[in-house]
């Protein structure tokens, strides 16, 4: 793989940037699975297994995917007509998380632990609004979609397989977490070298001065931003109980205080080989369906999903829920990193992406706070409840939206 400077590139016809850019994230949507088996599941399971870790380092571990995004806005503003490739923008913070997990590894207390495990997956997300604007430029519009399934599928796969190999060398001696975390800085390095050969051009300038400048698009180009309202809500109802699935099935304050093979195969194992199945299905109605019609979908699996998972103990039933879960994940992971390449602008992908990642920092980074402080006072029962009735309003919220969600303009004033 070669690296490609903007007259290189431009050089390039669209099947073979396709072609060039597919191979480069089948090897980025590899270490991406076990980076996600690493904050999906072990991450915070450490933190309490090992280092008794107390809730407000669980909510900021459980947070930093979030913060990231919520940085996002920033980091695509300040590097905005800089000239750099996009591929170098978002090589260089999965360089850092790479470096974060090794350290993190090592560190022998809890709070460098936790500080390196909150760098390290803060820079992981920081750099999607980069991957989005690379997909939208290097993609076909009506294969967007399946080209991102299949790197989709290596992440998924390779994150139900390395949960349970996780899972079984903790079983083995908890202190092995050491060598499992420094496993995870390698795929992250992998990570790193991929996303740079990626071929791209120069980030496009932003085209003013303040750093949150972008969300001017939430009001400008108002579908886009009421799409992004009811998303808030979705996202909130879902985020806010996303930590609390592991602490659910992990702590013995909610009397499940499951094994680490248990752990494994309720939070990663049974969603993400749910999510195995049926990306596929989801990556061919993103290319096909109108797109709100396919967010009210997803939204109604979530809610399902959320409601199953914290109304028993009984982990057939919380199975099931992982199951639905995983189900609206399959279609949620294209929905989320693609949705923007059907509303932006040419040229606006990027600060588009920035503005959805921003919002979903919001929420993520405050909702495991929120979670972890809602369920101490009204029980795990009436949380989930709650989340699916929010979910359930985000999607009625969607009806008046249908006709606006089949595809992206093709031109607009914000261009």
């Amino acid at each position: 793989m070669l690296q490609f400077s903007g007259k290189e590139y431009s050089t390039l016809d669209k099947p073979e940037l396709s072609r060039r850019t597919f191979r480069c994230d089948l090897w980025r949507g590899a270490c991406d699975g076990v980076l996600s088996a690493g904050i999906q599941t072990f991450a915070l399971f450490i933190a309490i297994r090992y280092y008794n870790a107390g809730e407000w380092s669980k909510s900021l571990i459980a947070s930093s995917p979030f913060i990231g995004m919520f940085l996002s806005l920033l980091f695509v503003h300040y590097v905005s007509g800089s000239g750099l490739r996009k591929a170098i923008c978002g090589a260089i913070p999965a360089f850092i998380t790479a470096i974060s997990l090794i350290l993190a590894a090592w560190a022998g207390s809890s709070f460098l632990f936790t500080l390196f495990i909150i760098l390290g997956y803060t820079c992981r997300s920081s750099l999607l609004p980069f991957l989005t604007a690379i997909y939208n430029d290097n993609y076909p519009a009506s294969k967007r979609g399946t080209y991102f399934a299949i790197p989709l599928l290596l992440t998924v796969g390779i994150a139900s397989i390395f949960a349970l190999l996780g899972s079984s060398l903790l079983e083995a001696k908890l202190e092995n977490f050491t060598w499992l975390f420094t496993g995870l800085g390698l795929m992250g390095l992998v990570k790193a070298l991929a996303i740079y050969k990626m071929p791209s051009n120069a980030i496009e300038g932003a085209g003013h001065d303040n750093p949150f400048g972008n969300l001017k698009y939430v009001f400008q180009d108002k579908s886009f931003g009421y799409v992004l309202l009811t998303w808030f809500i979705m996202g909130f109802a879902n985020l806010w109980i996303l930590p609390l699935r592991v602490d659910y099935v992990t702590s013995a304050t909610y009397g499940i205080e499951g094994s680490p093979f248990l752990v494994a195969l309720l939070i990663t194992a049974i969603p993400e080989t749910t999510r195995l199945i049926f990306i596929p299905v989801w990556a061919r109605l993103f290319d096909r369906i109108n797109f709100i019609v396919l967010r009210m979908m997803l939204n109604t699996l979530f809610a399902i999903g959320v409601a199953l998972f914290f109304i028993t103990r009984d982990p057939v039933i919380i199975g099931l829920g992982s199951g639905f879960i995983g189900l609206a994940f399959a279609g949620g992971s294209i929905a989320w990193s693609l949705w923007v390449t059907k509303y932006a602008p040419e040229g606006k992908t990027a600060a588009y992406m920035s503005v959805h990642a921003f919002l979903t920092g919001v929420r993520g980074t405050i909702g495991p706070i929120i979670g972890y402080w809602t369920v101490a006072r009204i029980g795990t029962v009436y949380i989930g409840l709650l989340s699916a009735g929010m979910i359930i309003l985000a999607t009625l919220m969607l009806i008046p939206e249908i006709r606006h969600g089949r595809g992206k303009a093709v031109s607009s004033p914000l261009a």
